[in-house]
């Protein structure tokens, strides 16, 4: 348990670093996430979005992806 807690706390920690307070949403490469440690099998929930689009969530933090190389870093509310 303290293993994915930690985990899951990382890949909050990478998604803080790259969007700012005050903003929404941010594009960032998926490279970027890849090589930050970030680990994409350890999410706290999935969220469909107004859009129609499917988020992969940690904490308030989701990520979608936009197509193979780019992906879309949101704030939930």
């Amino acid at each position: 348990m303290r293993r994915i807690n930690s985990i899951l706390k990382r890949n909050r920690s990478i998604l803080l670093a790259k969007l700012p307070e005050g903003k929404k949403q941010v594009k960032v490469p998926k490279d970027y996430l890849i090589f930050s440690g970030f680990s994409f099998g350890y999410m706290t929930h999935q969220a469909v979005q107004p859009s129609g689009l499917s988020a992969l969530c940690c904490y308030e933090f989701g990520v979608i992806f936009m197509d193979e190389n780019c992906c879309l870093i949101i704030r939930q509310n």
